[in-house]
C-alpha cells in the first residue's frame, strides 16, 4: 500500500469522512508550523530558569547579533526536523484501532486500540484559527507521553475523528435518535448533557487563590542580585519615603502591622495577576459536558482546547481547597485518571473543575451515576489517625536544639546562644506543623468508597472507590503490632494512597470491602 494518497483538493480532503480513512493519510504541511511552535513553547516553558542567565549576559554587553543568530539557528534546526517528521508521518483509522507510522532512519509504527484510548485533546492554537485547523492529541492509559499527535487537520474533520476514536455516535445518529425520542418523555432528549460552566468571575477567583510564588522566586531571585540596591537605598526618593513611614508609624504598632499586611497583600495581588490572566486565557469560557460515556471540557481564549476523558478511566476524585480558597469557600476538583500523560500539565495534574462551591458538588456528579451508587458529597467529618503517628515524630525537630545545648554545656566549643535559640524556635514551629498535619489526617468509610482527608494549610479530600482498587498492602511494624495499628496502602491505576496508623481491624475491613466489591464483578477495565 502506498504511503502517499492521490492528490486531492483541500475541499475534497476536508470532506473525507473518518469511516473511510483506511488508507494511510498524510498531515497538512501546516503541521510543520505546529511542531515548531510547540517545541518553542516547550523550550520557553521548561527553560524559565535560564532567564536570569540571559539577563546577566545582557547586562554584560553580550552582542545582540549573537542572540539573533542563536535564535535563527534554533528555529532553522526545528524547522528542518519538523519537515522530515511531516514527510514521514502517516496515520489511518481502522475499525478497532488507530495506526500511526513515523520515523527517519527507522520506521516506527504504533497500533493503538480504540478501547485503550484514555483522553483525546482537541487544541486550536491562535495561529490555526484563521485557517480552520486544529490539533488532536491522543493519550492512552499508562503512557508517559502522547501516543499520537495529529496536527493541522481540518477542525470539523477533527471533531468527527475524535468521535470515532472515542467510539461515540455521530451527530447524524444523534439527530435521528432525538427525533425518535421526541415522543418519549422518559428518555433523554440529548446525548450531550451539560455538567457545569464557569463564569469569568469564577475563573478570576480561581486564578487568585491558586497563585504560586515558586516560579517568581526562581526568576526574580537571580535578577534581583543584578540590581544595584545600594544606589536605590541611597536615592533621595527612597530616603524621603523611609522618613515618612517612620514619622507616621513609629508611635503605633497597629499602623506598622497594617503597613506590613498592606504591602504583603499588594505584593500578592500583583504576583497573582499573572495567575489570573493565565486562568482566564486557558479556561474561559469553561464548559464541562457529558457525551455518552465521556466527559468533554472546552475553553481557552487564545488557544481553544477541548479535552475528552472516558468516565470509566476516572480513578480518584480529588477535592483540593488551598488556604485562600477556604476564605471564599471554593474547591478545585481533580478527576484523577489512569497514571500516564494526563490532561493537565503532563503527569502531575488531571482534568480539573475550578472554583466549585460545596453545594455544587452533588449537582456535578449527579449525571455521572457510574462513578457512585450514592450521591457524591463531601463528608461532614472524619476519623483521625492514631496519635502514635505524632508521638513517633514530635521529638525529631528537637534533636538539633538538644545537640547544640549539650555541646554548649559539656564542651569548650564556642556555641552562640542565638543559634541555640533559633534551633528551639525552629523545633517549636516544626512541631506545630506536625500537630496540624496530624489533626488533618484521617479517613471516612462508605459502603462503596473510602475517603482520605489530609492537608496542612489547605484541605484535601480524596474519594477512592473500592471497585478501582487493584491491590491492598497492609504493613505493621513491631510497635504497631502491640498497639493493633497498621499502615494500609491502596494501589490504584492512578497511583497509591496510604492511610497510616489506623486500627488493624479497620485496615482489614477496607481490604475485605475492596476484594468483595471486585471479585463478583471482575473484568479487565484498564
Amino acid at each position: 500500500m502506498n504511503d502517499l494518497q492521490p492528490q486531492q483538493s483541500d475541499t475534497q480532503k476536508n470532506a473525507i469522512p473518518c469511516a473511510l480513512l483506511t488508507d494511510w493519510q498524510a498531515l497538512s504541511p501546516w503541521s510543520i508550523l505546529s511542531f515548531v511552535m510547540t517545541s518553542l513553547r516547550s523550550i520557553f516553558t521548561n527553560g524559565y530558569a535560564l532567564v536570569p542567565i540571559f539577563y546577566a549576559g545582557w547586562t554584560n554587553d553580550i552582542s545582540l547579533f549573537w542572540i539573533i543568530d542563536g535564535a535563527a539557528i534554533l528555529i532553522g534546526l526545528l524547522t528542518t526536523f519538523a519537515f522530515i517528521q511531516w514527510r514521514k508521518f502517516r496515520y489511518r483509522v481502522k475499525v478497532n484501532q488507530l495506526d500511526v507510522k513515523r520515523g527517519l532512519f527507522f520506521t516506527k509504527k504504533d497500533e493503538i486500540p480504540l478501547n485503550r484510548i484514555q483522553n483525546i485533546r482537541f487544541e486550536q492554537p491562535f495561529y490555526f484559527k484563521p485557517l480552520n485547523l486544529a490539533v488532536l492529541v491522543i493519550e492512552t492509559a499508562g503512557s508517559s507521553k502522547d501516543e499520537a499527535r495529529l496536527s493541522a487537520i481540518n477542525a470539523q474533520h477533527a471533531h468527527v475523528l475524535k468521535q470515532q476514536l472515542l467510539q461515540l455516535q455521530h451527530e447524524d445518529v444523534e439527530s435521528s435518535q432525538l427525533k425518535q425520542n421526541e415522543n418519549t418523555p422518559h428518555q433523554s432528549l440529548a446525548l450531550t448533557q451539560p455538567i457545569i460552566t464557569r463564569s469569568l468571575k469564577e475563573l478570576i477567583l480561581f486564578g487568585f487563590y491558586q497563585n504560586n510564588f515558586i516560579w517568581f522566586a526562581i526568576i526574580a531571585g537571580p535578577i534581583a542580585g543584578q540590581i544595584e540596591w545600594e544606589k536605590i537605598v541611597q536615592s533621595a526618593l527612597f530616603q524621603q519615603l523611609i522618613t515618612w513611614v517612620n514619622h507616621t508609624t513609629h508611635e503605633s504598632f497597629i499602623l506598622q502591622l497594617v503597613l506590613f499586611v498592606g504591602l504583603f497583600i499588594a505584593g500578592y495581588v500583583l504576583f497573582s495577576a499573572i495567575s489570573i490572566i493565565a486562568s482566564v486565557l486557558k479556561y474561559y469560557p469553561y464548559t464541562l459536558d457529558k457525551r455518552q460515556q465521556t466527559l468533554q471540557r472546552s475553553g481557552g481564549i487564545i488557544a481553544h482546547q477541548q479535552d475528552a476523558l472516558a468516565i470509566k478511566r476516572i480513578q480518584v476524585i480529588h477535592f483540593h481547597q488551598p488556604l485562600l480558597a477556604r476564605v471564599v469557600n471554593r474547591w478545585t476538583l481533580y478527576l484523577k485518571q489512569v497514571k500516564g500523560n494526563e490532561v493537565e500539565e503532563k503527569t502531575k495534574q488531571h482534568m480539573l473543575i475550578p472554583a466549585v462551591k460545596p453545594n455544587e458538588i452533588e449537582q456535578i456528579f449527579h449525571p455521572l451515576s457510574s462513578l457512585s451508587q450514592t450521591p457524591i458529597r463531601l463528608p461532614e467529618g472524619y476519623m483521625p489517625i492514631n496519635i502514635a503517628w505524632l508521638y513517633k515524630r514530635i521529638w525529631l525537630p528537637f534533636i538539633p536544639f538538644t545537640a547544640l545545648s549539650v555541646l554548649a554545656l559539656l564542651t569548650p566549643l564556642p556555641i552562640d546562644k542565638a543559634l541555640i535559640e533559633v534551633a528551639l524556635v525552629a523545633a517549636l514551629i516544626v512541631c506545630a506543623l506536625l500537630f496540624v498535619r496530624f489533626k488533618r489526617w484521617g479517613y471516612f468509610l462508605q459502603h462503596d468508597a473510602v475517603w482520605q482527608h489530609s492537608g496542612l494549610f489547605g484541605k484535601h479530600w480524596k474519594r477512592i472507590p473500592f471497585e478501582k482498587i487493584q491491590h491492598v498492602k497492609i504493613i505493621q511494624t513491631h510497635a504497631q503490632k502491640k498497639k493493633q495499628l497498621a499502615y494500609i496502602e491502596l494501589g490504584l491505576a492512578s497511583g497509591a494512597i496510604v492511610l497510616p496508623y489506623i486500627a488493624i481491624d479497620t485496615a482489614n475491613l477496607i481490604a475485605a470491602r475492596a476484594f468483595n466489591t471486585i471479585s463478583p464483578h471482575y473484568k479487565q477495565w484498564i
